[in-house]
């Protein structure tokens, strides 16, 4: 969500008309303030307006990523100590595990614990997060540390329709405010060019102390993907894969977060 702040803080708005000003003499002035402050009102009543966002169940969207073929981690959703510990299995160390559930952002609730190296600590991390208020599940995921954080979101826009957006990953997105915008839908030149314009293109087309370049091809796949989800979807209102990893080899989707209207 905050990647689209940045977009609609770079929109154009309407001027406002400047209103003329005329100077009133002392005595007229005077009376005016006199009756203004007559009929003020002595009590003015504040209206609380909530917002409510309606998101996708987590294990929903990892499904629809799926379906688009997008890269995932591997990765369970646990209910019971029991489920964890199959997952465990599975999955193998180190791991990640996160809140799941009517949570917009993980980390302002402080649910996310990463690099998970034993049974014991999972247990302690699992007691922990089930205890947050709207966690109905715990996302186990392998643990990954290579590639670059990008960000690649959606948004309906009343003025553009639906708009793609790419930018620099993590929890810096709307600090960083390096992001490329296009309209929706999106050819594979529309993607290519997105990912010339940002600041850290440099970065991830020829790498970084000894860290290898990206496979731009997986990124511009991920794009691309985005652009037919939110086309195929009319009910997705914003979607955020955030981070996506950029590896040497492929693209994978850590995190993602879909509002539905």
């Amino acid at each position: 969500m905050a990647l689209f702040k940045i977009f609609n803080s770079k929109k154009k708005t309407v001027s406002r008309r400047k209103m003329k000003k005329t100077k009133l003499k002392p005595k007229k002035h005077k009376i005016a303030r006199k009756i203004i402050v007559k009929k003020a009102p002595k009590m003015q009543v504040k209206r609380e307006v909530k917002l409510e966002f309606k998101k996708m169940p987590d294990e929903k969207a990892y499904d629809l990523l799926k379906r688009y073929r997008i890269s995932l981690p591997d990765y369970a959703f646990c209910k019971k100590e029991e489920d964890l510990k199959a997952a465990l299995k599975k999955i193998g160390f180190p791991c990640a595990m996160k809140v799941s559930g009517n949570i917009i952002h993980k980390t302002n609730v402080n649910g996310v614990r990463l690099n998970i190296n034993n049974e014991a600590e999972a247990l302690n991390a699992f007691k922990e997060l089930m205890k947050i208020k709207g966690c109905e599940k715990v996302l186990v995921q392998k643990m990954l540390t290579e590639g670059y954080e990008i960000i690649v979101g959606g948004k309906k826009d009343p003025q553009f329709n639906r708009v793609i957006a790419l930018g620099a990953g993590g929890i810096l997105t709307e600090f960083m405010k390096d992001v490329s915008f296009r309209i929706s839908p999106l050819s594979r030149e529309d993607a290519e060019q997105m990912i010339r314009e940002v600041k850290f293109s440099d970065l991830i087309t020829k790498g970084f102390r000894g860290q290898k370049p990206a496979d731009i091809n997986s990124i511009i796949d991920v794009i691309l993907s985005v652009s037919k989800m939110m086309e195929s979807n009319p009910e997705i209102k914003e979607l955020d894969i955030n981070p996506l990893f950029a590896m040497p080899t492929k693209a994978v989707a850590i995190d993602v977060r879909i509002i539905l209207d």
